[in-house]
């Protein structure tokens, strides 16, 4: 019995010497995988719950961006300016500043015609009974170790009456 066991003991220890050599397993080089640089402060600071699906794309788009790839990149410049726009109909832009390591300084960004926050909306809506949206721009000013400021230009109306309002994303009037 002794040796039985002992032997069984041998044969576990074999199988699994033999279990990490590599088997002639080699490694595979993946072509369509890519790797780029992801700007996350940035993309924490301007993105949150209530920001705009057409917004959130664009500002995606921006964070994923490696100017370093780009054909005019020199690291001798200290920034470039990039132009993002959302194809469909011209409703959103955003010019962002990176500088020579890929990192987004600044962004100004404009949005028309976004679905707006149940915030944004309910206090237009309570402010303004009766009115109207005729239309609406989502404003976004970011700089580095900065506040981001975040705002909705709406143009509403009543009857022959036409104002603009400036509200935040808390639906406060400015």
């Amino acid at each position: 019995m002794k040796t039985l066991l002992i032997g069984l003991l041998f044969l576990g220890f074999t199988s699994l010497t033999y279990a990490q050599t590599n088997g002639g397993i080699q490694a595979e080089k993946l072509d369509d995988v890519v790797i780029s640089p992801l700007n996350i402060s940035y993309l924490n600071t301007v993105k949150d719950e209530n920001t705009p699906q057409v917004a959130r794309q664009l500002e995606n788009k921006a964070g994923r961006f490696d100017i370093t790839e780009s054909p005019v990149f020199d690291r001798n410049f200290e920034a470039y300016e990039v132009i993002f726009n959302e194809n469909s109909e011209n409703k959103g832009r955003i010019v962002a500043t990176y500088d020579n390591k890929g990192k987004i300084l600044s962004s100004m960004e404009r949005f028309k015609d976004v679905a707006l926050p149940p915030a944004v909306r309910n206090s237009v809506y309570k402010s303004y009974p009766g009115w109207t949206i005729l239309n609406d721009t989502y404003l976004v000013s970011y700089y580095e170790n900065r506040a981001v400021k975040k705002t909705y230009k709406l143009k509403i109306k009543k009857d022959n009456t036409k104002k603009t309002l400036r509200l935040d994303t808390e639906g406060n009037i400015k």
